[in-house]
Formats: C-alpha cells, structure tokens, sequence
C-alpha cells in the first residue's frame, strides 16, 4: 500500500500536479459548502444567535460591539462590516471562512508529515467527521478549538511566514473564545516542547521553545486585558460583566442545582427567585449582584472532597471515549522509537487534568469536551503514521482510534436529529409571533428555538418582525435592556408577551408566585396564542 502510495505521488509530480495549499483549500472550501447544504447548516446553541443579533443590529437597532463572550476587537470588526455591508450575515459568513482556512491548514500540515496512505486516511476521516459535526451544531466555542489548533499546527513549518500566520489564527481563536484557545493549548503545548526525537536535544532549544509559547500566549493576554478595559471603562456595562460571570459561574455549577434537590433552609437568597435564576429569567431588580456574589460564596466553601464527585461525573458522561483515549495512548507509548512519545503521554494526561479542573465549578459541556480532545486526535494520529511495519499494532491502534471517532458520529447523527426538529419548530414559532403578537415579547428559558432559524438570514427574520424579542438568561442586567424589562414587574405593567413551551408551566407558576412575594401583586394568566406544543401568554393583575 505504501509502494502505491510513493508511485501515485511520484507520478503526480512527474505531471506538474502539486499538491499545493491553494489546492487544498479549494478541494475543503467545496466540502464545506457539500456539508453544509447536506446536513443543513445550524447553530448549536441560541448563544451564537443573540451574539449575531446585538452585532448586526437586529437586537437593539444598529451594530454594537459588545458580544460578551467574544473580545471587543472581534466586535468592532463585526459591527464595521455589519455597518458598511448591512445585507450580510457577517457572523456566519467569518465562522465559515474560519472553518474552510482551519480545516484545509490541519490537513495540508499534517498530510505533508504523514507519509502513509493510511495515515492520510485516518486524518481525512477525523477532519471529515469534525467537519460535520461543526457544521450540524456551528457553534463559537469549537469554531475558535479549530481555528486555534490551526494556528498551533503551523507551528512545525518552517520559515518565519508560516509562524506570523500560526500567531495570527491562534490570536483569532483567542477573541473568539478566549477559554478555547488556551484549552487547546494546554494539550497542545507538550508536544511542541518534546519534538520528533521525542525529547528535548538541548538547552537551547527548549529555550527556544519556551520564547515560542510565551510569543503565542502574549497576544491574546494582551487582547484579553484590552477587552476587560473597554468594559470596565462603561459603568453599566462594567457592572453586567460583572452579573454575568457570577451568573454563568452558577448555572454552569452542578452545586448549584443540588440546592433545590433538598428542603434545606437556605438562608443566602430565597430559593423561588434562585429557581428563576436556575431557569435563566431571573428577576434583575431581585437578584443583584451582591445577592448572587453571596450565593456563589457559599458555594465556592463547600469541601473540596465534595467537589471531586463533580470529577466524578464528567468522566461517566465519557467514559467510553476516554477508556479508549486511554488504551490508545499507552499503546502508542508502548513504542520507543514512536514520534512525540513523551510530548503524547503529557498531551493525554493534561487533557484528563484540565478536564477535570474545568469540572470542579461547571459542567464539563460536549463544546468544551471536544476543543480539548481535537488536538490530542490530532497528535494521536501523528503516532499512530510511526507505526509502518507493526501491522498489529497498526490494527489495535486503529480500532481504538476509530471506536473514539465512534462517540463523535453519534454525537453528530443525535444533534442532526435535534436539529432537524428544531428547524421546523423554528419556522411554527416565528409565524406564531408574527400573526399574533402585537407588543415586545421574552423567551421563557430555551422556549424559543432561535438555532433553529438559518444563520445566514437571523437578521433578516427579526428585522422582518413587528415586535421586538427581550433576552433574558445570561442576558439578564445587560445595559440592550434597559427601560424594556428591569424587573418582573414589567411583565405585568408594560406588558410583556412570554413565548413558551406548554411543558414550561411550573416555571411560569414560580415567576407568578415570585412577583406576588416580591411585589404583592396577585396575578393571572391569559393565553394570547397557541398551538399544539408553544403557547404565548401575558401575565395580569387580577382582577377583583
């Protein structure tokens, strides 16, 4: 096979075709589009869909910059094309290119270091099936995994342009999900240390190494530092950065929900207003930020001991993939002579360590569980090319690095199943409020189904509305909504259409018999418009 493999490519060259980055880049530039259109491309979450929102102008009525989870910088990039090209959807547009550069660098990288057709092979179907499952759920956490083991990868060319380039696409990951990037770097930066000999030849080099890293690190410390500093320079916007870190910290806490699962007397908060907190509509003018600093304190004093249960069940939640993650790995070390030996032992440690660390206070999410385990497959693969003339373990090798693949296919082929129900849901929903809504209108939770919608016409879709959407969840005392809902008063007051599932009810019930406790207003419901699973509803005095 290898014989074939060296003749095929001798008599490409022998015929002028060479298989150049240009060319790589046009064959994934047509696999993106063939993906896209086949599994009909989504965002994973409503996140990216409100962050497209505030950027195009859709969400408060002209381009803004403040996108929260994304740098400022990559901010005012959007907000100046959004502004000069208002017709576009700068969003997505950017996400795809990033994607289309990223995946055709990784395997225009590695192929040239990987001599085997099988090796080739087996990289081709990784990149394929992280393609598709990107594009199933397009979301910006992964985006910004990609872009950034990109950027690391270039890191082996030789020559100082392929290294400014690495620099400037791992710079790009960093505003696009800070966190991301520096994930992929903690598993990635072992094997940058331990080259092909598998250690470190001299003092020199590790030094040289070392200035390297601390290069790659600088620029997105420096862009994070510039992008607190335009928050803080706002005092609203300071102090809803401020809210929404607290707030993330506690909805992606698994201590936080354990307050609900028993009657304790907790003294901190009222547990009804942290429930609402829990089902992302908190009432704003009830939960300040000293109140759910408070709340998080007394969760940051549990015992560490109890917080190890947390380790506990991320590593359930895939266990099969890192059973086979890890078999993989001491396979592969098993091998004296295997390529980056010592720098793949450390990669496949670190990625279980800040896995776990990141499980401590939040829930280890599928998102972050892939930007961490993409450059380990990448290294993994590299390992696995080594082994040219050990069959055996070619084929052992093989079957677990296929059987981890396993787990992401089945991820993709659920969330495609997800997706494809969430389309159509999208399009009842956005009638739904179109025929019967006649005054601004807020999700209750993740009722509405905003990655439902095509992201290359989100803007479009709500600009066609006659009503405005008010977010609420981690858009909870953000500065956009200010005088348009500051507290659940102004459910009833304005009012506020709710758009919420059926099944929603308790939740609804809870608001009701908060703004009663808060307020001391007894209240009723009125079911404005339904259909079989959503239904539109104002909350109003009762009447005596």
């Amino acid at each position: 096979m290898n014989n074939f493999f060296l003749c095929w490519k001798n008599f490409l060259v022998r015929k002028g075709v060479v298989v150049n980055y240009p060319l790589v880049l046009g064959v994934w530039s047509l696999i993106f589009v063939l993906l896209a259109w086949i599994f009909s491309i989504r965002f994973e979450t409503n996140d990216d869909v409100v962050m497209l929102m505030i950027s195009s102008g859709a969400y408060s009525g002209t381009p803004d910059y403040h996108l929260v989870f994304i740098n400022v910088i990559y901010g005012l990039l959007l907000k100046a094309l959004y502004t000069i090209f208002p017709n576009m959807e700068w969003y997505t547009i950017l996400f795809a290119l990033l994607h289309i550069f990223s995946f055709s660098l990784i395997f225009w990288i590695y192929s040239k270091r990987i001599i085997t057709v099988f090796g080739q092979l087996l990289l081709l179907l990784l990149l394929l099936v992280l393609q598709a499952r990107f594009i199933v759920g397009f979301q910006f956490t992964t985006t910004a995994a990609i872009v950034a083991c990109a950027g690391l990868s270039l890191y082996f060319e030789r020559g100082r342009f392929h290294k400014y380039v690495g620099l400037l696409f791992f710079f790009v990951a960093s505003l696009i999900r800070f966190e991301a990037a520096m994930l992929c770097l903690g598993v990635y930066a072992p094997v940058m240390m331990f080259p092909l000999s598998g250690r470190i030849r001299n003092k020199r080099q590790f030094l040289y190494t070392g200035l390297v890293l601390s290069v790659i690190i600088v620029l997105p410390l420096f862009a994070k530092i510039v992008d607190d500093q335009v928050y803080k320079h706002e005092p609203e916007w300071r102090y809803y950065m401020n809210y929404n870190q607290i707030r993330g910290s506690l909805n992606d806490n698994p201590n936080f929900t354990k307050l609900f699962e028993a009657d304790s007397d907790y003294s901190v908060a009222n547990l009804n207003d942290l429930q609402n907190l829990a089902n992302f509509i908190a009432d704003p003018a009830i939960l300040k930020l000293q109140t759910i600093v408070d709340v998080k304190q007394s969760l940051d004093i549990k015992p560490f001991f109890d917080k190890l249960q947390n380790v506990e069940t991320w590593i359930c939640s895939y266990i099969y993939t890192i059973v086979c993650v890890l078999l993989l790995v001491l396979l592969l070390l098993s091998e004296r002579m295997a390529t980056y030996r010592w720098g793949g032992l450390l990669s496949g440690l670190l990625f279980f360590i800040l896995l776990s660390w990141v499980s401590l206070n939040a829930t280890v999410k599928e998102r972050v569980f892939l930007a961490a385990i993409i450059p380990l497959m990448l290294i993994i693969v590299l390992i696995i090319a080594c082994y040219q003339k050990k069959i055996w373990k070619i084929i052992v090798s093989s079957i677990f690095y296929l059987l981890t693949l396993h787990t992401i296919i089945m991820q993709t082929v659920d969330m495609y199943a997800v997706k494809k129900e969430q389309r159509q849901l999208a399009v009842k929903q956005i009638d739904l409020i179109q025929r019967y809504a006649d005054c601004n209108f807020t999700p209750l939770g993740a009722g509405f189904t905003l990655e439902g919608l095509n992201p290359f016409s989100v803007t479009s879709v709500f600009k066609s509305l006659n009503v405005k959407m008010i977010g609420n969840g981690w858009m909870t005392q953000i500065p956009l909504n200010h005088g348009m809902m500051d507290s659940h008063l102004d459910l009833v007051e304005k009012p506020i259409l709710i758009f919420m599932a059926k099944v929603s009810q308790p939740v609804l019930y809870n608001i009701q018999y908060c703004i009663n406790k808060n307020y001391q207003i007894e209240t009723t419901l009125d079911v404005v418009a339904e259909d079989e699973l959503f239904e539109i509803v104002v909350i109003k005095k009762k009447t005596i």
